[in-house]
């Protein structure tokens, strides 16, 4: 509906617990994470999960500054020399709802705590949606993406 501004509840279903407490742009790759879900969510919403590899994880990205959030174009990382571009053009924490997703390696189910590898969700983040990574929901044919991007991401997950 255009013109009508709408809102939502979501409640989250955990947290993040992280060594990493600073929203820094890379290096996440060999970070260990776990996510402990709610008490309130029953342990059988979790059967089934440690089949899986890889998660993906829906979160709220609640300790952005909101004086930092963007509504238009910018230079990813304040680099001049990508292009500027629209927030939607970019995974920057800034970003008007403050929802991120990330996909990660799970390593360990243990009652409510999953540990993960290379979760880019600093310590207290609060867990919206938890999702097993399933290739058929992956891209379908090519993927393509400019130059900037692969650039800007060379160090995200290295160590």
């Amino acid at each position: 509906m255009t013109g009508k501004k709408q809102t939502t509840t979501i409640e989250y279903i955990g947290h993040v617990r992280s060594p990493r407490t600073e929203m820094t742009d890379d290096h996440w790759g060999s970070v260990i994470s776990e996510i402990v879900v709610d008490e309130k969510i029953p342990l059988s919403a979790l059967k089934g999960l440690d089949s899986f590899s890889h998660l993906e994880i829906v979160f709220h990205m609640d300790q952005v500054d909101q004086n930092k959030i963007v509504y238009q174009d910018r230079h990813p990382r304040n680099n001049t020399d990508w292009p500027s571009v629209g927030i939607f053009a970019q995974r920057a924490k800034g970003r008007p709802n403050a929802i991120g997703v990330s996909r990660c390696a799970l390593l360990e189910m243990n009652g409510n705590k999953l540990t993960v590898k290379a979760l880019d969700a600093i310590d207290g983040t609060p867990v919206i949606d938890i999702k097993p990574y399933v290739n058929e929901f992956g891209p379908i044919g090519e993927v393509r993406q400019p130059g900037w991007i692969t650039e800007l991401m060379k160090n995200y997950y290295k160590d």
